[in-house]
């Protein structure tokens, strides 16, 4: 049973990939246009210009949500009976994202 897994994927993955040549073939054909890839905003032509977003927001959230997911398989995976290790966890985890959060 232990191949099971494997044959699901690959007969899956044959799936796909007969459904995307099915819809390729099925598609209308569009000639290329090389206006479809400008912007338009109520007729008047954006100059596009490159703007470096950065990670500095992104990380400190980024990071609050996986101490969050690590709480919660923690507090999921504790054995019947021992809900004062859960509260010890979640205080440590309060004061990670304090850290997080006040840094």
């Amino acid at each position: 049973m232990a191949f099971v897994p494997p044959l699901a994927f690959v007969l899956f993955l044959l799936i796909a990939l007969i459904l995307g040549a099915g819809g390729r073939k099925l598609a209308p054909k569009v000639p290329p246009d090389s206006e479809a890839a400008t912007s338009y905003a109520g007729g008047e032509d954006i100059p596009g210009e490159k703007k470096f977003v950065g990670y500095k927001v992104f990380f400190p959230i980024a990071l609050f949500f996986t101490v969050l997911h690590v709480l919660a398989l923690l507090l999921g995976l504790l054995p019947q009976g021992l809900a004062w290790v859960g509260l010890v966890y979640s205080g440590i985890i309060v004061l990670a994202l304090l850290s997080i959060i006040l840094r």
